[in-house]
């Protein structure tokens, strides 16, 4: 919960480097709490789903919420796999979304790159 709650912290932090636990923990408590809202949102609030990308009420402001943090952090996890947060973009085209969960996935440099010394995170 730690690595959720850094990243929060860091919301504008573009620069330096995300190591992988704390990108991959951030990913996974993201996804445990939208899960929990989009059910709040159906039990509760009564939304009924009409596509399956249509989202209820809190899932949407949790979207929301957590754009830009995760954005920072994806591009710091970028860096931390020597590669510029520019490659975000190829989010964009079909091939491109393995390219960059591959990066996501990769194994960070160990020493300093360009974009700074390994998160201790």
């Amino acid at each position: 919960m730690k690595y959720f709650i850094q990243a929060f912290k860091n919301w504008n932090d573009f620069k330096g480097r995300a190591n992988r636990s704390e990108y991959w923990y951030f990913v996974l408590f993201s996804s445990i709490i939208s899960l929990i809202l989009s059910l709040i949102d159906m039990k509760l609030l009564g939304f009924q789903a009409e596509s399956p990308t249509s989202t209820g009420t809190l899932d949407f402001i949790y979207s929301l919420l957590v754009f830009i943090p995760s954005l920072s952090l994806t591009v710091r996890r970028l860096h931390d796999v020597n590669k510029s947060g520019w490659n975000i973009l190829w989010a964009f085209t079909i091939i491109g979304i393995f390219y960059l969960l591959y990066l996501e996935i990769k194994k960070g440099t160990e020493t300093d790159n360009k974009y700074g010394a390994p998160s201790n995170a």
